[in-house]
């Protein structure tokens, strides 16, 4: 360990680098860190010599990082989150507080999110629960959180990912709306159906083109009605405007209310994957398991 310290640079360099990194100007990193350019600029020569490399290309009102600054700023970035995390778990303690921050896709906070909220906080009177519902991908997301929900997507993902379930993906209407349907409905009858789409910008989000694919259907080339909310949909749906595509856990308090139903025989029984979502940090939150260990068992009574 002594050999590393030594290796290790000056780390009151690491922030200041840091924010001229992400910043690409000395002057804007000292206004966001509260110092003068002067010692921004100081504290980044300092580093360099230590280091004995250029870390950025200097120009007249900015800067550029050299490929030494980005090897260098993957791992200041990590270590400082890593120590924000920590510090900050460790200063909950300290003041007797404690809290969880769940960023949710929308769908998932409504359906599987919030009816465990309530166990969760009488478990824990004193813990304060923070929940994030967004439709903006847990890849690219700034916010801070110790639980992510979302249907797995193909990309690289920045955090630890566990898969929670499979999820099927089936067509749903209101009842008046299907009671006007033969008692059989095959794929084609489906097409000619009036169709409700959910426009998102997700690899991961099944549409109606890839359900008539795995029938070897031809879709119809315009859908009934399009929405930016898959919320918004099903709601639209219940109101018998046509039929709308429902993934299984999200849809499942729907049909059992009886507001919607399923149409039979037309289902892609792995159509996603619902994952969990976990920072790459060493200070785990003490409450995630015991939470995620309630969504697992919440998510095996759906299906």
């Amino acid at each position: 360990m002594t050999n590393a310290r030594e290796r290790l640079p000056p780390l009151a360099t690491l922030v200041p680098f840091e924010a001229a990194y992400r910043l690409r100007n000395f002057t804007r990193a000292a206004e966001e860190q509260h110092m003068s350019q002067a010692s921004v600029s100081r504290r980044i020569r300092e580093l360099e010599n230590d280091l004995g490399v250029s870390l950025f290309e200097r120009h007249r009102y900015d800067v550029t990082p050299t490929a030494d600054a980005e090897l260098l700023a993957t791992a200041v970035r990590l270590t400082l989150t890593e120590l924000s995390s920590a510090a900050g778990l460790v200063r909950q303690r300290a003041a007797g507080t404690s809290s969880l921050t769940i960023f949710s896709d929308l769908s998932l906070s409504s359906a599987l999110v919030a009816p465990l909220i309530s166990t969760f906080q009488r478990k824990y009177p004193d813990l304060k629960i923070r929940v994030l519902s967004s439709f903006e991908p847990i890849e690219i997301t700034n916010e801070e959180f110790d639980i992510g929900l979302q249907y797995g997507r193909d990309n690289p993902s920045p955090h630890l990912v566990e898969a929670i379930a499979f999820e099927a993906v089936f067509p749903v209407c209101s009842p008046s709306f299907a009671a006007n349907l033969a008692a059989s409905v095959s794929p084609a009858d489906l097409a000619k159906l009036p169709l409700l789409h959910v426009d998102y910008d997700n690899d991961s989000w099944v549409a109606w083109p890839d359900l008539f694919a795995t029938f070897d259907v031809e879709p119809p080339t315009d859908p009934h009605m399009t929405f930016t909310s898959y919320l918004v949909c099903l709601d639209v749906a219940e109101q018998g405007e046509g039929v709308a595509l429902g993934w299984e856990r999200t849809v499942q308090h729907r049909l059992d209310a009886g507001t919607l139903v399923r149409l039979p025989n037309i289902t892609m029984p792995k159509a996603g994957v619902l994952n969990a979502y976990l920072p790459r940090r060493t200070a785990k939150n003490p409450h995630t398991d015991e939470f995620l260990d309630l969504l697992r068992s919440a998510v095996s009574q759906i299906s």
